[in-house]
């Protein structure tokens, strides 16, 4: 007896992403730094890298206004290169930092967030020690399933 199990494209794209941790996109009330001001946002889980001196975490934080790649470790932007990409699509350049640890992510947030809808995974590019010897582009990759319907209960805080 032969037995075909029939694997529809998510589960294939989700047994592809093994590899890469499924983000846990959490809405919360967050500090947003470059507002001032506390509103609900999506939050990503955490991910760990070494940052050319140290392990640093990262974590995205995005509503329909800004996209924030949030770090403990100081952001060196002088090289230009900082920056994200959602699967095949054009590298996007932060467009600044805030308080040296924040990357931020506003003027294509439209375009963003319709790529992080249809996405798979973004892998963001950083730098960091912008007053230490150079210690390279630093790449970090979080999963984008889960993200349309998370993003469609944006503003559901608790």
């Amino acid at each position: 007896m032969r037995i075909t199990i029939h694997i529809g494209l998510p589960a294939v794209a989700a047994l592809l992403l093994s590899g890469v941790a499924n983000a846990d996109w959490t809405a919360k009330y967050i500090l947003d730094p470059v507002k001032d001001e506390t509103r609900c946002m999506l939050e990503s889980d955490k991910k760990v890298i070494n940052d050319g001196y140290q392990d640093t975490q990262i974590m995205l934080r995005i509503d329909d206004q800004v996209l924030l790649v949030a770090t403990k470790s100081n952001i060196d932007a002088s090289k230009g290169d900082v920056g994200l990409a959602v699967d095949k699509h054009e590298f996007i350049k932060m467009d600044r930092l805030k308080l040296e640890q924040t990357v931020v992510f506003d003027k294509q947030i439209a375009e963003i967030i319709e790529q992080f809808k249809k996405g798979l995974r973004v892998t963001l590019t950083l730098r960091f020690w912008p007053t230490y010897p150079d210690t390279g582009a630093r790449t970090v990759t979080f999963s984008l399933i889960g993200f349309t319907k998370a993003h469609g209960e944006l503003g559901a805080c608790g």
